[in-house]
C-alpha cells in the first residue's frame, strides 16, 4: 500500500510554476520506499552533479529532498537526499535540539531521473537497525519536504505544512500522523 502526498509551496517562494509530491510506500515498519517528484521547468533548478553515493554534508543548502520521522515523545530523525546521490541522517532529542549524526547500517539507495519537465528521486530505506524505530509500537509522525535551489540562487520550499514565518521543516505543524505496518521484520 502507498500514499501520495502533495506538498505545499511556502508563501515566500519565488513565482515559479512547480508542483511537488511524494509517494510513500512501507512494506514493513522498517522498509520504506519514497518517490519525490517535482513537475515544472526543471531547467531553472540547480541539480547537483552526480557523485559517489555516500554520506554528505549540508545537503539542504542545495536542491534536496527530506524526510523527518518523529515519535510521540518528540524525538526525531531527519534524512536529506541529494540528487547528487549523497545523503545525510541526523537524530534530534526534541525540536531542533540535541542534533547528532546518525549512523545507518544500511545506506539509502537512490535513483535519480531529470527531464525538462519532471525531476524524480526514488529512495529505498531499510531502517531495521535504527533504535528509534525498533522501540516504537507503530505510531509515528512524518514530515516531507523539498528544497529547490534555482539557477538565479533563490530558493523554493515545499512541505506538508509550514508555521507562519520562515520555512521550518522541523516544526510540529509540518508533520502528519501515520500508522506503520505492524510487521516488525
Amino acid at each position: 500500500m502507498h500514499t501520495t502526498y502533495t506538498l505545499k509551496p511556502h508563501i515566500d517562494n519565488p513565482v515559479d510554476d512547480f508542483s511537488a509530491s511524494v509517494m510513500v510506500k512501507r512494506s514493513t515498519q522498517f522498509r520504506w520506499f519514497l518517490t519525490y517528484e517535482i513537475s515544472g521547468d526543471t531547467q531553472s533548478i540547480i541539480i547537483p552533479d552526480r557523485a559517489e553515493s555516500r554520506k554528505g554534508a549540508k545537503l539542504w543548502e542545495e536542491t534536496c529532498c527530506e524526510l523527518f520521522v518523529r515519535n510521540p515523545e518528540g524525538e526525531y530523525i531527519e534524512f536529506n537526499f541529494s540528487p547528487s546521490s549523497q545523503w545525510s541522517c541526523f537524530h534530534f532529542d526534541r525540536y531542533r535540539s540535541g542534533m547528532r549524526d546518525l549512523k545507518l547500517d544500511n545506506e539509502p539507495k537512490m535513483l535519480i531521473d531529470v527531464a525538462p519537465l519532471l525531476f524524480r528521486l526514488e529512495v529505498s530505506l531499510d531502517l531495521v537497525d535504527v533504535a528509534s524505530f525498533s522501540s516504537q509500537g507503530g505510531s509515528l509522525f512524518m514530515a516531507l519536504s523539498v528544497v529547490i535551489k534555482m539557477q538565479d540562487q533563490r530558493y523554493c520550499h515545499y512541505a506538508l505544512g509550514f508555521p507562519s514565518g520562515a520555512p521550518d521543516f522541523h516544526h510540529p505543524v509540518s508533520y502528519t500522523h501515520l500508522t506503520l505496518p505492524t510487521n516488525r521484520e
